[in-house]
């Protein structure tokens, strides 16, 4: 699917083409990860003890924290080439042993953001975090990939489906009686054999050259490394990853198993709006470096997410209203005031996202980085703060502060001349 059009009519044309069936499929992938986080809240609720339920959910979040880290190789590969069709031309096989690297690398971080989160979990489930890692760096390249080949929904199902998948399988063998390790392992190995069956049939789809010596893999591997723009790409993405963490490791951390159950529930079920920019994203990613910031798309994007999130916010006080007379009051889950705060605070968030995007695909991710870094400590501040002296409503609370300081910082970093590179 080209990235180019004849007008401006062909040119809106073709991306919201691809956004329509983009958004069915999205819309599946999240609501089948949302389901299983709520499908094993309730099944497991009364019937475990509560220590076991929050480690179940502290994978949960460990697993989904993992995969959203970029490892940012094919998309410095798309500006390498100053268009989006450059992606097509790396080698796969190299990419994958890229990220491979890159997530045996980054696991003993993940693994002691883990501990500390949850001093409770044994050592046998840290074990898993090597292919934790090294599945969700995969899946986001591969994602990537095929994004910018126009595969979208297999680009969807292969990370968001690939990792609601992994997390049922934990939860069902939990469901069984199966140690979490056990579990753990079993969903990893599940993990990583996806990933590897994917990009072995994207090569295949490719027609990769087998006659490539051993040589000619290590230098194209050194060249991915070599290009300095992954750094930035993960270097965002890992400032995301610590300030939007931030509250659920001091939450898993400082909250009681009950608490933190509830939480986390709600922050699974409100945050499935992200699917808009995560919708949205890749294919302004695509159009910003193709078309420059004249993109009509990019207009918009944002007027799209504006109406949905006025309607998501809507919808969450009339929810908090009714709370007290709906069936979901028996789950003691903490809604009220602090709840509406959370419902802005996604909505401003999601802004947050297709702003990074825009000025990612204009190649200025240092200022990205710069804005995003001068948040995440306050971010932790934030959260911090609001575990330790409100509990859950503190967390809520600090998300809202959290969206309106990064919504303001990226803004004016967009003020600034792009860097020369």
């Amino acid at each position: 699917m080209g990235l180019s059009g004849n007008s401006e009519g062909s040119v809106v044309a073709g991306p919201w083409a691809q956004l329509g069936r983009r958004a069915v499929f999205t819309a599946g992938a999240y609501l089948l990860a949302a389901a299983v986080v709520v499908a094993t809240f309730i099944a497991l609720k009364g019937r475990v003890d509560p220590r076991l339920l929050q480690g179940l959910l502290g994978y949960f979040f460990i697993a989904s924290m993992s995969a959203g880290l970029e490892p940012g190789t094919i998309k410095a590969a798309a500006l390498a080439g100053a268009s989006g069709s450059a992606a097509r031309d790396v080698d796969v096989r190299a990419a994958l042993a890229a990220s491979a690297l890159k997530g045996i690398a980054a696991s003993p971080i993940v693994a002691l953001v883990w501990r500390f989160a949850d001093p409770h979990i044994d050592v046998a489930a840290l074990m898993s975090t090597p292919g934790l890692c090294v599945a969700g760096f995969a899946a986001t390249d591969l994602r990537v990939w095929l994004d910018l080949d126009g595969r979208h929904a297999a680009a969807i199902w292969l990370k968001q489906g690939g990792l609601a998948g992994g997390l049922a399988i934990v939860a069902v063998l939990v469901w069984l009686g199966w140690p979490l390790a056990v579990a753990i392992g079993v969903s990893t190995v599940a993990r990583l054999a996806l990933a590897a069956t994917a990009g072995v049939w994207i090569a295949a789809g490719r027609g990769a050259d087998k006659g490539k010596s051993r040589a000619s893999m290590t230098s194209r591997i050194i060249g991915l490394f070599a290009d300095h723009r992954w750094l930035e790409f993960a270097g965002v993405s890992l400032v995301a990853a610590i300030s939007g963490g931030a509250d659920r490791v001091f939450g898993l951390r400082y909250l009681t198993p009950e608490a933190w159950a509830g939480y986390y529930l709600i922050y699974e079920v409100f945050s499935k709006f992200w699917f808009i920019p995560y919708l949205l994203g890749p294919i302004l990613f695509a159009r910003r470096v193709a078309e420059g910031p004249r993109s009509p798309f990019i207009r918009e994007a944002w007027r799209l997410t504006a109406g949905a999130g006025l309607m998501f916010l809507i919808g969450v006080i009339g929810l908090v209203g009714l709370a007290p007379h709906l069936p979901i009051s028996s789950l003691h889950l903490p809604l009220g005031l602090p709840t509406g705060a959370f419902a802005a605070a996604v909505v401003i968030n999601s802004f947050v996202q297709l702003r990074i995007v825009e000025l990612q695909g204009a190649g200025a991710s240092r200022r990205v980085l710069a804005a995003t870094g001068l948040c995440a400590a306050a971010s932790g501040a934030l959260f911090f703060i609001g575990a330790r002296t409100l509990g859950a409503p503190g967390l809520m609370g600090a998300w809202l502060i959290k969206s309106v300081m990064e919504l303001s910082a990226t803004s004016l970093a967009k003020r600034f001349p792009p860097p020369v590179v």
